[in-house]
């Protein structure tokens, strides 16, 4: 997370927030800098550090958004998951916070896998339309 790739600028990261997790950004935001981020009169030149800054705490809500986590973790759930990871020999669990929110909809919930696609009927259905490969 937070990486640009060799042609990607990471204030791109900046953008997805402001577009995808606009309540998260602007909570954090709020709590760091003392008040709402305005991209109008603040340019992403500018924004981006002081959103790196916000990205470097793993408790931000911000952060929280962009890892896919379901809540945030307080030091007591990380500390009972260090242990109990300890105590597991084998099992390696995935923390409840990094697990997906089943309560937000379809598209945060697991993957499923694609349905099987019926290639007979497939091909009527294009050739009752008139399409063609």
């Amino acid at each position: 997370m937070g990486q640009g790739g060799p042609y990607r600028p990471k204030s791109l990261i900046l953008i997805s927030l402001w577009i995808d997790h606009r309540a998260a950004l602007q909570y954090d935001w709020h709590q760091a800098w003392g008040g709402p981020l305005d991209l109008k009169t603040l340019s992403l030149h500018e924004a981006w550090p002081m959103c790196r800054e916000i990205l470097k705490d793993r408790s931000s809500h911000s952060f929280a958004a962009l890892a896919g986590w379901s809540f945030i973790p307080d030091p007591a759930d990380k500390y009972i998951h260090a242990a109990n990871q300890g105590a597991a020999k084998h099992r390696r669990l995935t923390p409840a916070w990094e697990r997906p929110d089943k309560l937000l909809g379809p598209e945060h919930a697991a993957a499923r896998p694609a349905p099987k696609r019926d290639e007979r009927l497939r091909g009527r259905l294009k050739a009752r339309l008139g399409l063609h490969d």
